[in-house]
């Protein structure tokens, strides 16, 4: 387990041109909310005299200039801007997945990392799209009965009295989900590495294959998955560290180095992504090799095959040919 780890982290490292590359590509998608916000923000501000408490500390009255103004909610535009980024990287993560197998199974081409990186995202999109839907539906299906069916079982244990029993049940139902949801999301990512390997055309087969695989493997799959998840969530603990006990970012200097920080953080997350994409295909490649059938032995004609002199029949004076007079004629009128 520890070695596909290492593998997985190993192949990030080898292509850093990939990891810049999609971590360029998500800052892109982050300026979609950003511009609006910040040009909605900045005429709200500007005209604030108390706009400079901000940078200092929380003030209640700059927070309602933020909200509403004039009669339009900056946290709408900023909510509506988050919403279009999240439509954009849900399409654009079957692109992104495509170009990162592609990079990774073809390191011996001799033809531009772009070049190969674009080949397999076009190649693979709408499969990969297509995925990414009944991934979706199956997801939102399996979690609805999850969690209906953990309300069903706790609901008769839960004793008005005693108050901890609703946040228990409540635990219970998010660590359920969690892992409901992992589930389907690892099936997601092999079933798009098995489309990948297999040029299959069938999504339903392969999701559905994909699952099976997951349910077949499920500490392999699970146990490569969780130290990769919990290696991001260290890095992400030590951001909100950093943020909680650093004073606000109160000059242009403070501002550039939380902006280079975070960047880093981005930078992780992608670099753990692509780790945890060559760590899956290891794993499918180790647990699904390829069936290289024997060759088949060539078919000889038994008319073209020479015989030895040692093999060839001789004729004894006992088998001698047959003289005329002994040839009996099958018909008698041509005796």
């Amino acid at each position: 387990m520890f070695a596909i780890i290492t593998n997985g982290l190993r192949t990030a490292g080898k292509h850093p041109k990939l990891v810049l590359l999609i971590w360029a590509w998500y800052g892109l998608l982050a300026l979609i909310p950003t511009l609006p916000a910040w040009a909605w923000w900045n005429t709200a501000l500007g005209t604030s005299p108390e706009a400079a408490i901000v940078l200092k500390r929380f003030g209640i009255g700059v927070a309602s200039d933020l909200i509403r103004r004039d009669g339009v909610s900056g946290l709408g535009v900023l909510m509506a801007g988050t919403v279009a980024v999240a439509i954009v990287a849900l399409v654009s993560s079957a692109f992104m997945f495509g170009g990162i197998l592609e990079v990774l199974e073809t390191d011996d081409d001799r033809r531009s990392f772009m070049h190969r990186f674009y080949r397999g995202g076009g190649h693979f999109f709408w499969r990969f799209f297509r995925l990414a839907i009944v991934a979706g539906v199956c997801l939102f299906l399996a979690t609805g009965v999850v969690s209906a069916a953990i309300v069903g079982m706790a609901s008769p244990l839960t004793n008005p009295e005693w108050e901890p029993a609703g946040y228990l049940v409540g635990i219970g139902n998010i660590l359920a989900l969690v892992i409901v949801g992992a589930l389907f999301l690892l099936a997601l990512d092999y079933a798009r590495i098995r489309v990948a390997r297999d040029d299959s055309r069938s999504m339903f087969k392969a999701y559905f294959a994909a699952l099976g695989f997951v349910l077949r493997h499920l500490p392999t799959t699970y146990g490569v998955a969780i130290p990769i998840v919990a290696m991001l969530a260290v890095l992400m603990v030590c951001y909100l560290a950093y943020e909680t006990i650093t004073p606000a970012a109160s000059t242009w200097g403070a501002i550039a180095t939380l902006f280079l920080i975070h960047q880093a953080v981005v930078l992780g997350r992608v670099f753990l992504r692509v780790s945890l994409v060559g760590a899956e295909r290891h794993v499918d490649l180790v647990k699904r090799p390829i069936q290289v059938p024997a060759p088949a032995a060539a078919f000889v004609p038994a008319a073209s095959v020479a015989t030895s002199p040692a093999e060839e029949p001789t004729l004894s004076a006992d088998s001698a040919a047959p003289t005329a007079a002994e040839v009996q004629p099958l018909d008698p009128r041509l005796a």
